[in-house]
């Protein structure tokens, strides 16, 4: 008997330690009602980001807003080798990050974001 107890508290114990962590992940953080629509936030799930490739690209969007802008509004140009010629920082970079490139084509949300107008 003594060792059932103690083996349900081995097992229990994490597990009430995870549960908030778990639940952050589903976290609304806010709800925008528009006429019959209603848009509710929740905080993503970053589990599956690889938060070094994201940092890289974030360094590189930092210093070409207009680029990372353009990207952002039409993910299709991250492969488009003509965009990236035009631009000629951005053929360098994805040549330099090839493995940014090609997650940013699999999962472009990840990566490219339009930014909020002022007032939004």
């Amino acid at each position: 008997m003594n060792r059932i107890s103690t083996l349900l508290i081995a097992v229990a114990l994490p597990v009430a330690f995870a549960a908030p962590a778990i639940a952050q992940e589903g976290k609304t953080l806010g709800t925008v009602v528009n006429g019959n629509t209603t848009t509710t936030f929740k905080a993503a799930d970053t589990r599956d980001i690889d938060t070094q490739k994201l940092k890289t690209w974030n360094a590189f969007a930092a210093g070409h807003p207009k680029v990372a802008s353009e990207l952002a509004r039409k993910p299709a140009l991250i492969n488009d080798d003509a965009y990236a010629k035009k631009h000629p920082q951005l053929g360098a970079f994805f040549s330099a990050h090839p493995d940014v490139r090609q997650a940013m084509v699999a999962n472009p949300g990840n990566y490219v974001a339009i930014p909020p107008r002022p007032g939004e």
